[in-house]
């Protein structure tokens, strides 16, 4: 199975998993926001800033899972989500915000066997992101 088709699930949270891992629409606007050839080369910078400040973030995830911070989690998750819909990862934004929603809600209890997928959604919406650039 692709990295398309795996949809992170997490106990009581709750998100699209229809929508694509990027919005082609919304990175095309962004390509075209300035209207010139530099739009990409600013499009690739502000990618590199959101991915380069998401991994810092990622230093403390297993240690927030592990002891189950759920408000340190739902900051970091929000930190990331906001940006990542900007730049059109539509499906990481998405799921990120139902972790939000599930722990302001109060279905989650536990999340200490979150951060794996949180990571990989991560890394697979970067990847995927860097091969729509190219």
């Amino acid at each position: 199975m692709n990295k398309l088709e795996v949809h992170p699930q997490l106990t009581g949270v709750v998100y699209d998993t229809e929508l694509p891992v990027v919005d082609r629409e919304q990175l095309e606007m962004l390509l075209m926001a300035d209207g010139d050839e530099d739009a990409k080369a600013l499009v690739v910078e502000i990618f590199d800033i959101f991915k380069t400040e998401g991994l810092k973030k990622f230093k403390t995830l297993d240690l927030i899972c592990q002891n189950n911070q759920l408000l340190e989690l739902r900051n970091l998750v929000h930190y990331i989500a906001g940006s990542a819909g900007t730049l059109g990862l539509m499906r990481l934004a998405t799921f990120y915000r139902g972790i939000e929603e599930a722990i302001d809600a109060g279905r989650v209890d536990s999340i200490s066997n979150f951060a794996p997928q949180i990571r990989a959604e991560f890394e697979t919406a970067c990847e995927i992101f860097h091969q729509h650039l190219l």
